[in-house]
């Protein structure tokens, strides 16, 4: 499990759910290390970024390429935060706010009154 966490090792980042708690931990960028209670978010979304050269050649010859960068979005009741993601294991990351979005969607089903 401990491995499931962590999208990238050099420097270090992850972020998993503990206690009720979403926990970014980013070595390379101390600035995004957080610990945010799951009540206050709507959803995570992944948004994937293409420079203009890699849209033009996915569009003209429908080759699909990997981007430079994406962008991890949290979505609080009132704003949003973006975290870059550098050289990051995107399919883990997909997994893991995947995941994080169902129990976000559970808490808030089981919270809400009928």
């Amino acid at each position: 499990m401990n491995g499931d966490k962590i999208i990238r090792k050099n420097p270090l980042f992850e972020f998993y759910v503990e206690n009720e708690h979403l926990v970014i931990t980013n070595e390379d960028y101390v600035k995004d290390n957080c610990v945010v209670n799951l009540n206050s978010i709507v959803h995570l979304e992944l948004i994937r970024s293409l420079s203009l050269f890699d849209k033009i050649i996915e569009v003209i010859i429908g080759f699909w390429q990997d981007s430079k960068s994406d962008v991890l979005r949290i979505n609080f009741k009132n704003g949003f935060k973006d975290i870059v993601l550098t050289n990051c294991d995107i399919k883990k990351t997909e997994l893991i706010i995947y995941k994080i979005n169902r129990l976000i969607l559970e808490q808030e089903n089981n919270t809400k009154p009928i």
